[in-house]
């Protein structure tokens, strides 16, 4: 490892003038405090020259260690020759040891001794618990070095240590489960690795299977697998004391591993990565089942919506003909026929059809359009498997009201029963009140309870349509959080993860100034009520001079957006600027080759285990694997196109030193090199990002594939953040079927690189009332282009409130200003969680995306977005300028969607069928993108400036209406890695633009 990989402080090779004249220049104050320690000129030079870089580095160097530009640029300073010898004589001399300890005393800081070594012993010890990277690791104790103000040590030593503590700390961890693990438990681990007589593969690969198709199959698979995987799962505790985070990074290399380098690994670390590996897995197919419990359930509730349609369908001729007798009932009811011969028609009339009779009664008993009544059916040929799920779970109402769970356990324990109806009296679990059944949806109540009264006190239910309905309801209950999973992920009980009410109250009032809210109940509510006030009036006071904004009849009416016509010049431009690039004769390969030499992206690549790699020609096997599984290619392409390279090498790679964290870390590198260009600055603002998804086809046997009604196959949707300056802040792969508005926060608190918005745009699944309420207290501005805007409602800040000319905008409903003052607190506490790490916004919007009587939380939050909304929908309809911005980060957005399709060249669909690795096949793709755009983006700055220089006049309105997603890399062809000058790049280069475009003269 070098220090480069490292913060480590180095010496630049180059510098520009204002570079040197910061850092390098000595103020009045140093230099005279060098007049006060120093008397002649060579001693001088030599002092300041150390101080200067002391100052930069944080430890001394020699002379020759200093690049020449800083030497000559204090000689300059100084006003003296250069004498490099006078230098080297410095370096060795007795004053310069002697200066070094007053250089020390000048700046505060002290000397690397004893108690700066355990200081530093102690933090790496501390990182290395929860990092795993060398580089991290070090990165770790220089922080803690410069933070107690002591000199660095040389980078060897650093890096010395840090081997050495985190060897010794996995030790002590490994051998602290060793040690507790008996003799019978140890040679449980140890069978994992054999492959038995009969058998193909061993029980660790298929402890590392993902998820079966759903299907009964796949439901009986999984929960094969959860069995054997909870058998071995009893030693858990174990695992307590090491943190989650390395937990995590352990169960990563052993899904890497397979059972031969497992068995060949260090016993006490196999033990301990084993165990990990469980765990992981165990939680996972925790999740799994639940999954398939809800789109089995899912699967049944569209199956009887499809019967319910057949039905309606089939009986439309009795539907008509009752409705033609009942108009000849009405017809003879008005005539003057005696009474008695009225009765006696209408008889004939009503018991003429005796079918229309049971039609009509049934039809009337339990609804027209009651799916419910059709849903036992489908339920039965699947009810075996969906017990042994609720049987094998433990369900744990997060709530104080339990009578949810309470049912679930009476039907649990009343499962064997083949009694059409059980009472609800009983014995132990057997036992429901009336008030155990108030969760009961009221179009199941007639078919659960026998009663036509909702208030009526029932005595017993129905075995097979409380069955369906604890059931059906339990799938709305693991959605809105209601009902938890101890043991799962995803369906876990989310209080647990947040900040405690004591740590809130620390930390809120510098919260409230952060975000720029205040954070008690009532001024909360008097601040919200005071924006929507003041926004509806502007936009009262405004709406006659606005002229793309009309009421008519009623309904809110936009003119559409005119499309601005190009920059005057742009064309002859772009043609001159795709010509210049086109020249450039640049495959894909040449790009990723250029940027490996630039950037060094392949230096968060490498072993899960940590340490160092030791793969021939690293670089080159980084490029290919990326460039594979990017593009679509897939390894055995790639080895049969390129020479030197077998598929073998290159999916080993991908399987041992690249996980989804390693690749966002490489993006986020690529975001922040791609922002210290001049040229995005005038793209847009790095304060705006975009969000949406596309669809990307998978195999269909998988869990997280689903059919998409809208593309008409099987897939998933890859989820992006971009932003307004191009470049793709994160991915994210989800199901088809979520609402997207889930894992739009998500994006901008998982963003580490230097480019973070505030801004949000996105489309009409990027909204609903809670998005907007937690964005809105998480200091994000959500802005989306909405497809039915006119039908949302708007809320009025007070009932009494009056406009002259947009009151029809407003609903009658009113804001509960109380709600929100109530529950503050607890919304804050959501908001300060997700701002510490602790929980992901999609976790808790999972839970608000389902209204829940039990759920107080989902109505705060609606109620706080609405207000929210409404501000945001009258500045949308008020603002020209704010309808241009969202249309142009939206479509930004589908522009990158549409170049990263075209990235993914050599595949329709994804080819891998784990999860995990479809989502790292999304990563790989969105890196090749952004190293396209930050490629393009420099290749473009050289050629505008080229062409500046040739006499083209350029302004700033041309250079905003040209785009990084070029396509002029060769996809196709032989695939080869030439070597290529690449030389440094200049992130400082500037083009001086004309401003008047009527004094532009265009080469």
């Amino acid at each position: 490892m070098l220090a480069s990989d490292t913060a480590y402080p180095r010496l630049k090779t180059s510098f520009n003038a204002g570079e040197l004249e910061r850092w390098y220049s000595p103020t009045p104050e140093e230099c005279d405090f060098c007049a006060t320690v120093v008397r002649g000129q060579s001693t001088r030079f030599g002092f300041l020259l150390t101080l200067k870089t002391f100052q930069r580095l944080g430890h001394f160097v020699t002379s020759d260690q200093i690049p020449d530009a800083i030497i000559d640029h204090l000689a300059n300073i100084e006003g003296t020759p250069v004498d490099r010898e006078a230098l080297k004589r410095y370096d060795i001399s007795r004053s310069r040891k002697t200066h070094v300890s007053v250089i020390r005393g000048y700046l505060n800081v002290n000397p690397f001794d004893s108690e700066a070594h355990r200081l530093l012993c102690q933090a790496l010890v501390d990182a290395a618990l929860t990092k795993d990277d060398l580089a991290d690791i070090v990165n770790v104790g220089i922080e803690i070095l410069v933070k107690h103000r002591y000199e660095l040590p040389a980078f060897g030593t650093l890096l010395r240590e840090a081997k050495d503590q985190r060897a010794a700390t996995y030790q002590t961890l490994f051998r602290d489960v060793y040690d507790r693990l008996s003799e019978v438990d140890r040679s449980a681990l140890d069978a994992l690795f054999l492959v038995g007589d009969g058998c193909r593969t061993s029980p660790w690969n298929d402890l590392k299977l993902d998820a079966p198709k759903v299907t009964i199959h796949g439901l009986r698979e999984l929960l094969n697998r959860y069995g054997q995987l909870s058998a071995l799962a009893g030693n858990q505790e174990l695992l307590r004391n090491i943190p989650i985070v390395k937990r995590h990074q352990l169960s990563l290399e052993g899904l890497s591993l397979d059972a031969a380098s497992m068995a060949d690994m260090e016993v006490k670390k196999r033990y301990t990565v084993s165990l990990a590996l469980i765990e992981r897995q165990l939680a996972r197919v925790t999740d799994d089942l639940c999954d398939m419990f809800c789109k089995q359930m899912m699967k049944v509730q569209h199956l009887a919506d499809a019967e319910l349609e057949q039905y309606l369908t089939a009986n439309q001729d009795k539907t008509d003909e009752i409705l033609r007798r009942f108009a000849q009932l009405d017809t003879l009811l008005q005539s003057d026929q005696p009474v008695g011969d009225q009765i006696a028609i209408a008889r004939q009339l009503v018991t003429a059809r005796p079918d229309l009779c049971e039609f009509s009664r049934v039809h009337s008993e339990f609804g027209g359009k009651n799916e419910c009544r059709f849903m036992w059916r489908y339920f039965k040929v699947r009810r075996g498997e969906l017990f042994r799920i609720l049987a094998k779970l433990r369900l744990v109402a997060t709530s104080q009201d339990e009578s949810f769970e309470r049912a679930l356990a009476f039907v649990l324990a009343n499962h064997r029963r083949h009694a059409d109806w059980l009472t609800l009296e009983g014995k132990g679990e057997s036992v429901l009140t009336r008030q155990d059944l108030d969760w009961v949806p009221a179009k199941w109540w007639k078919l659960v309870t026998g009663e036509n009264d909702d208030k009526a006190e029932p005595s017993r239910v129905n075995r097979r349509q409380f069955e369906v309905c604890v059931c059906r309801q339990l799938v709305q209950e693991l959605k809105s959080a209601d009902i938890c999973v101890p043991g799962s992920d995803t369906y876990s009980d989310s209080r647990e993860q947040l900040l405690s009410m004591e740590e809130c109250n620390a930390a809120l009032a510098e919260y409230g100034e952060l975000v720029g809210i205040p954070v008690e109940s009532q001024a909360f509510v008097d601040h919200v009520r005071t924006q929507l006030l003041d926004t509806a009036n502007a936009v009262d006071r405004e709406y006659l001079s606005n002229t793309y904004f009309n009421i008519v009849n009623g309904r809110p009416v936009l003119a559409r957006l005119t499309k601005k016509p190009d920059p005057k010049g742009f064309r002859v431009v772009e043609e001159a600027l795709t010509q210049k690039l086109q020249a450039l004769d640049l495959s894909m390969l040449d790009v990723l080759g250029d940027t490996m030499r630039w950037l060094n992206w392949g230096k968060f690549f490498g072993p899960l285990s940590g340490h160092e790699s030791k793969l021939e020609d690293e670089e080159r096997r980084q490029i290919l694997t990326t460039f594979a599984y990017g593009t679509g290619l897939g390894p055995t392409q790639v080895a049969k196109s390129v020479s030197g390279v077998s598929d073998r090498q290159i999916a080993f790679v991908n399987q041992r030193h690249v996980t989804t964290e390693k690749l966002e870390a490489t993006i986020c590198e690529v975001i922040n090199a791609y922002n210290r260009f001049w040229l995005p600055k005038l793209w847009g603002d790095a304060k705006r990002a975009g969000a949406d998804g596309t669809k990307w086809d998978l195999y269909e046997n998988n869990l997280l594939s689903e059919y998409h009604i809208r593309y008409g196959s099987w897939g998933g949707v890859a989820y992006y953040h971009v932003s307004d300056t191009y470049i793709a802040l994160f991915s994210h792969f989800i199901p088809c079927g979520v609402w997207e508005a889930i894992y739009i926060l998500d994006g901008l608190t998982k963003n580490k690189s230097d480019i973070q918005p505030d801004t949000l745009h996105g489309d009409t699944q990027a909204q609903s009332t809670p998005v907007f309420g937690l964005a809105y207290l998480l200091g994000i501005k959500l802005m989306p282009r909405i497809r039915n805007w006119k039908d949302l409602k708007c809320y009025k800040p007070t009932s009494e409130a009056s406009y002259n000319h947009i009151d029809e905008l407003f609903t009658k409903d009113n804001i509960n200003w109380e709600l929100i003052a109530r529950h503050l607190p607890d919304m804050l506490q959501i908001a300060l969680s997700i701002k510490a790490g602790r929980i992901a916004p999609s976790t808790i919007l999972r839970k608000l995306g389902t209204a829940s009587r039990k759920n107080k939380l989902y109505y705060a939050f609606r109620e706080l977005g609405r207000v929210v909304r409404t501000c945001f929908l009258l500045e949308y309809v008020n603002s020209e300028e704010l309808r241009r911005l969202i249309q142009s980060a939206t479509n930004r957005c589908e522009s990158f969607n549409k170049f990263a399709q075209w990235v993914y060249f050599a595949s329709d669909l994804i080819q891998e069928n784990v999860r995990d690795e479809q989502l790292k096949v999304i990563k790989y793709n969105h890196l090749i993108a952004n190293l396209l755009i930050f490629h393009n983006c420099k290749s473009m700055t050289e050629a505008l400036k080229e062409m500046q220089d040739d006499g083209m006049a350029l302004t700033p309105d041309i250079l905003r209406a040209l785009s990084p997603y070029r396509q002029h890399p060769s996809r196709f062809g032989m695939y080869e890695l030439r070597d290529s000058e690449a030389g440094p790049i200049d992130y400082d280069v500037q083009l001086e633009l004309v401003r008047n475009e009527d004094k532009m003269e265009l080469a």
